[in-house]
């Protein structure tokens, strides 16, 4: 289903908060680790250190360059495919299967490597210029992902939700719980969205709605990832 403009328009707000949020928490990272370089290597998510995972979290902008740019070669040299992702969720579902957790990790810490020796201003500066595309976009335009070919419009809101959760997860990392955590609104309702989708279409949306309404705890371990 095509999205009309509003709901692009609403789709590029929501991206836009994530990334600003991820760019801040970032940027309040080094500020503490000029004080403390080992801040940098502290642990962030799993075997990932605080750097690792600000490297990981920053391919949510970093892959939407590539993606964009794979597309529009194919076209230009007219061996495009068709789209074959059409939601979100259905990106999510082919992402994951396509990978494995040893990789992405590999990946996050090999970015994390890229940013340099001031990670905060790469990602800054690696988060104005991919904002400054989507500003030029109007959702139409094909990505070409590793998990398939997909219109930006429903690219987009996997890297909402990527930044979302992993700058959570980074405030985590820094001693600041969930419950003390500001997510923008945009942003965590978009992250929310495609989340409920993905339950949905796991089969676990009961379980969800029972523990948002409280009525029942979510068993350990459980996630929609």
């Amino acid at each position: 289903m095509s999205e009309t403009p509003s709901d692009w328009s609403d789709t590029v707000f929501a991206f836009d908060a994530a990334t600003r949020w991820f760019v801040a928490v970032t940027r309040g990272i080094a500020e503490r680790a000029a004080g403390n370089p080992e801040v940098w290597a502290q642990p962030g998510l799993g075997e990932w250190t605080v750097r690792d995972l600000i490297g990981h979290t920053s391919r949510a902008l970093s892959t939407i360059e590539t993606y964009l740019d794979l597309a529009a070669e194919e076209d230009a040299a007219g061996v495009a495919g068709d789209i074959d992702v059409t939601s979100p969720a259905a990106y999510y579902e082919r992402a994951l299967a396509a990978g494995t957790p040893e990789i992405i990790a590999q990946r996050g810490r090999e970015t994390a490597a890229t940013l340099g020796a001031q990670p905060a201003a790469a990602v800054a500066t690696l988060a104005a210029r991919v904002l400054a595309r989507v500003a030029t976009l109007d959702g139409t335009e094909p990505a070409e992902t590793p998990a398939g070919r997909i219109r930006i419009a429903e690219y987009l809101p996997s890297r909402t939700v990527e930044l979302t959760v992993h700058t959570s997860d980074l405030l985590q990392s820094q001693g600041v719980p969930a419950a003390e955590q500001t997510l923008p609104e945009a942003a965590a309702a978009a992250t929310l969205h495609v989340l409920a989708d993905l339950a949905a279409q796991k089969g676990s949306a009961a379980l969800l709605l029972r523990a948002a309404t409280g009525r029942a705890p979510l068993p350990a371990g459980f996630t929609v990832i």
